[in-house]
């Protein structure tokens, strides 16, 4: 059985981009994220350690974003979700949602953005 988890709204500075512009001035992004799996034991024993804690998918995002330049945000995305299933095997399955507000984009618009989902393999 599978139990949902989820961060909405982490607002993170950085340099991601296609273009030059972006690369130098860097810009807002905002990520939503899910992650599934059974929290039962958690719940049960009442016990931190059997679960994925918001703290520790919020640093690991955070530390994606820091530790590499990437040019589209699907990119981002997938280095996400790469990131939390790696570091978490409890996770069975992560949505991530990216979230680029001031694209450069010549028009009025609200959003743009980009989400996946990756379910762990094996």
């Amino acid at each position: 059985m599978s139990d949902r988890i989820y961060l909405r709204g982490i607002e993170l500075f950085a340099h991601h981009g296609l273009f030059p512009e972006e690369a130098k001035l860097g810009q807002r992004f905002i990520v939503d994220i899910d992650w599934w799996l059974d929290v039962h034991p958690a719940a049960e024993h009442d016990d931190y350690a059997e679960t994925v804690g918001y703290d520790k998918v919020f640093e690991t995002v955070t530390k994606v974003s820091a530790d590499q330049r990437f040019h589209i945000i699907e990119a981002f995305a997938e280095a996400i979700a790469t990131a939390v299933l790696a570091r978490f095997p409890r996770v069975e399955k992560v949505r991530i949602e990216v979230h680029k507000p001031n694209a450069p984009i010549p028009g009025v618009f609200g959003d743009v953005g980009v989400e996946i989902v990756r379910v762990r393999e094996g």
